[in-house]
């Protein structure tokens, strides 16, 4: 584990590997915030942060990565050192916003250009994992998560791997995810996921069905249920915090977040849960990819 001295303290580190969009919002009042900085890697990254932990995040930025957006990622603390310029855009997304608080995303870019701008082996360096030792993968294509943690276990065989799961992931894909669970230390579906990745019309169920998969720590965000966990310990619930939302984007990065901090500060991996629903919980409180910094 890595300590690295900030103002005299020594602060842990995690490796945050995840996307950076620009999103484009409307509000419901018709308002517009444009090229605003957004994308997984930055709700997780935030959550880490915020939680007493240095993310070293590893992504790509495209040509047209607002500076602006960078120059405040930095202004908070938040290194750029590991994030990948590379030719072309960066995804774009038109975040369209409803009075009843739900959401519509539109992609301004071609929608093959995710498959570009994730994060491959060759951005993971020896110096980004010196001493790190833990590692969360967010949601990406499956194809790009499975190389990431075949790199990070032949680089590091000992980090501990925190691993999101991905909407496109699920149907048809069982097999695969299944595989890719057990080469991880925990595993981060949503109770919609692994509902239909077990194919079962129930959470209880499913999630019974999973933990006969020899898989280590099994961890189900659920909204505003809380979360669950599955592991040696048995299964407990932790609820969710109790608040007034404001915008559930980016909730369950931000739960990731929070779980991967109090893995990277060696705390019991049932505290770890509870630290992320808090996280989660304070994030939907506000708007904006850095709200958790203006807490």
């Amino acid at each position: 584990m890595l300590f690295v001295k900030l103002r005299g303290l020594e602060i842990q580190s995690a490796i945050v590997l995840g996307n950076l969009t620009i999103d484009d919002v409307v509000l419901p009042n018709g308002a517009t915030i444009m090229a605003s900085l957004g994308g997984n890697s930055i709700h997780v990254a935030t959550g880490v942060f915020v939680n007493g932990v240095t993310p070293i995040t590893i992504a790509r930025m495209g040509e047209d990565f607002p500076v602006d957006a960078l120059e405040k990622f930095e202004l908070a603390g938040l290194t750029t050192e590991f994030m990948i310029p590379i030719v072309g855009p960066t995804v774009r997304n038109w975040v369209i916003y409803e009075w009843d608080g739900s959401r519509t995303w539109l992609y301004r870019t071609e929608k093959t250009r995710s498959l570009e701008v994730s994060p491959e082996p060759e951005d993971i360096t020896e110096a980004a994992l010196d001493g790190v030792g833990v590692a969360h993968i967010a949601a990406m294509p499956l194809a790009n998560a499975e190389r990431l943690v075949a790199r990070l276990r032949e680089m590091a065989p000992e980090i501990r791997i925190v691993l999101d799961t991905h909407e496109d992931w699920i149907e048809g894909y069982q097999g695969r995810v299944i595989a890719l669970a057990r080469r991880v230390n925990y595993f981060v579906p949503s109770k919609e996921e692994l509902i239909i990745l077990m194919e079962t019309p129930e959470l209880e169920l499913a999630m019974a069905k999973l933990s006969t998969h020899d898989i280590e720590n099994i961890i189900v965000k659920a909204g505003a249920q809380g979360a669950f966990l599955l592991g040696k310990h048995g299964h407990q619930h932790v609820t969710a915090r109790d608040t007034l939302v404001k915008d559930t984007t980016g909730a369950g990065d931000a739960f990731c977040g929070g779980l991967t901090a109090g893995i990277a500060l060696d705390l019991p991996i049932y505290d770890c849960v509870v630290m992320g629903c808090e996280t989660a919980g304070r994030a939907i409180t506000r708007s904006g990819s850095l709200r958790l910094l203006d807490m």
